[in-house]
This record gives structure tokens, sequence and C-alpha cells, in this order.
């Protein structure tokens, strides 16, 4: 199934954002779980070079031409977790040919699926709130799960025929600062959140991570395996995501697929690399990690970037996730604590 076997499990946890994460559970996954596009849709399933897990997943949607009788199209959209929750759940679209429809609209524009998905689940909530009207969107009236208005709303954005879309083009963060809503624009260090609301590992791990990627650290797998079982203080859970986020700056140095970060422990990488001729112990191997880590986050405050001037959307205190309502005061001490160990 690949990571759209994620679809039905966090729903059911009740991490599954939907409707702009006014909920974290969407009544319809089932229509566009990684089960039901495996049964009707999945035409081809691909993986790197002898890799097992075989993650790339490409659906088959066969359409008939409006104006010849019996002559079709086939497109070939790949699919994975991300474009499923930012463009399904995240704007409530229960239909799968709608979903696979929406998701080759935007790729063959180029754009980021799990932005626009965040961007227009924004902009649904902006409408509903009258913050903006048809008047910014050409006439366009957004509705939850209804795909077509989405899809043309797609290539405004690509077009950017008036000023709204071309704010919408610059991101959530820049749109809600210029119509307001900025506490349902979900940022993170200015990327569009990914598709977890597990607890507070997964939104500060956005925040605090070097690319503002999911994927730095791993923040949503921590909220699962330690915050749904135990209560830990910031210091602790600081310390996790940076020793996460810390190894894996390894992994990508030696080009390994995160997948197969359960294989590839500090032990079994200072092994490969003997093997090759290089004799770099484990604890060598930790501590360039974090220099790796450390000198990217130099770079991002010579930048400009700081964590002293966060901002972070309301909405994730106020809808429950898995571990239950995210605390504020313990994201701001976490903060503090992730800052403090980065330059100790």
């Amino acid at each position: 199934l690949g990571t759209a076997e994620n679809i039905l499990p966090l729903n059911e946890l009740g991490g599954l954002p939907t409707r702009n994460l006014k909920e974290a559970k969407f009544e319809a996954a089932s229509n566009i779980s990684g089960e039901k596009l495996a049964e009707g849709y999945l035409g081809r399933r691909l993986a790197c070079s002898h890799c097992p897990v075989g993650c790339i997943h490409i659906a088959a949607l066969r359409e008939p031409y409006e104006d010849e009788l019996f002559f079709y199209k086939t497109s070939m959209i790949s699919y994975d977790y991300e474009p499923i929750y930012a463009l399904g759940s995240m704007l409530g679209i229960s239909d799968a040919e709608g979903l696979l429809k929406l998701i080759d609209q935007i790729e063959r524009i180029g754009l980021d699926s799990m932005s626009t998905g965040v961007i227009l689940a924004w902009a649904t909530e902006a409408q509903e709130k009258g913050l903006i009207s048809e008047k910014e969107t050409d006439g366009l009236k957004f509705i939850w799960g209804n795909y077509s208005s989405f899809i043309k709303a797609v290539q405004f954005i690509f077009k950017q025929p008036n000023q709204f879309y071309k704010d919408l083009a610059r991101g959530v963060e820049y749109a809600a600062q210029q119509y307001g809503g900025e506490d349902f624009a979900l940022s993170f260090g200015g990327n569009e959140m990914a598709g977890y609301h597990t607890g507070p590992a997964a939104h500060i791990g956005l925040l605090i991570g070097a690319r503002h990627s999911h994927l730095d650290n791993g923040g949503y797998s921590i909220d699962q395996k330690i915050l749904s079982k135990e209560k830990i203080i910031p210091e602790k859970l600081a310390k996790e995501l940076l020793t996460e986020e810390r190894w894996r700056q390894i992994l990508s140095g030696l080009v390994v697929c995160f997948f197969a970060r359960g294989i590839y422990t500090p032990e079994i990488c200072s092994e490969a690399l003997y093997s090759a001729g290089y004799d770099v112990a484990k604890e060598d191997l930790l501590n360039i990690g974090e220099e790796i880590h450390r000198e990217k986050y130099r770079f991002k405050m010579q930048e400009g970037f700081s964590l002293d001037n966060y901002r972070l959307p309301k909405r994730i205190f106020e809808t429950p996730s898995l571990v239950g309502k995210i605390d504020k005061a313990f994201v701001d001490k976490l903060v503090r604590c992730v800052k403090d160990k980065i330059f100790k």
C-alpha cells in the first residue's frame, strides 16, 4: 500500500487533519485510503533499485473523452500519504476519482501538493468566515469536498489572475497576513503543515526542523511511540527530537532512504563504512551529525531565522490530537529547550 497505508490508522487514532484541522478524524477516510486506491485504481507499483519497500504507487485513472463515444484516456497518477491528506481529508474530499484528478492537476502544473492543500483549506475556511468573498476568488465558491472548485483554484494559483491568487501563491502565512485568519493558517517556520496531528512533537518538529519538514526528526513518530504512553518533560522531548534529527544528517549524507532508517543503525553504518575503507566509530558518526545540524542552524540564523519570534497557529491547540489537547505552555518551554540544546 505504500505510505497511503497510514490513512486509516491515523484516522482511527484521531491524528488525521481534516477540513483545515477543524477535526482530526475524517468520516470518509475509507473512501480515500490506501486500500481503496489499491483496490480500484492501482496501475503500477515501483521501487528504487533493490528496495523491498516499494513505496511508489501509481494510479491508473480511466476517463471518457467528452466529445468522442467509446474513446478513453488513461492518466497515470502517483500518490502517497501526504497528497492524500493535503488534498483529501484536509479539503473534505471523499471522492477517490476527484482526489486523483486534483493530484494530477497539481503535478502537471508543478505545484507542491502539501502546500497547495493547506492553502486551499485556509481559503475555504476564510470564505466560510467572511474574510474573503467571491470577489477575491474570481467567482469561485470553495466548499469542503467540492473538488471541481479546487481544481479551478489550482489553475488560478498558477496563472494568478488577480491579487488574491498572487497572495495565495506566496503561501498560507503570507495570505493570512493580508486577509486575516492567522489563527487557522497552518504554517510552521513558513512551511505548510504535514499530515500529522499526533501531538506536540509533530508540530514542534516541523517548527524546529532544519528544513521545517516532518522528515527532519519524525516528531509524529515520537508522539505515537512515547507521548501516547507516558508524559515526559519538555527537556526530554527536546532531546528526543534533536537526537533523531542529528542522526538523520548522517543518513542523508550517506544517501540512505529514511524508510530504511530502522536497518541502518549507527553500528551498521560504521561497519558499512569500514568495509569501504573508512574507519569511523559510531560515536564519531553521532558527533559529525550533531556538527552538521549545528552548522545548518548557524546558516539559518545568519539568513534571518530565529526561534525567538516564532508563530504557532492557534488551531493546533484547539483541536484535540492523538495524545489529547496540546498545551501551549509546554510547547513554549519545549522550543526554549531546543534552542538551548542546539547552541549549548
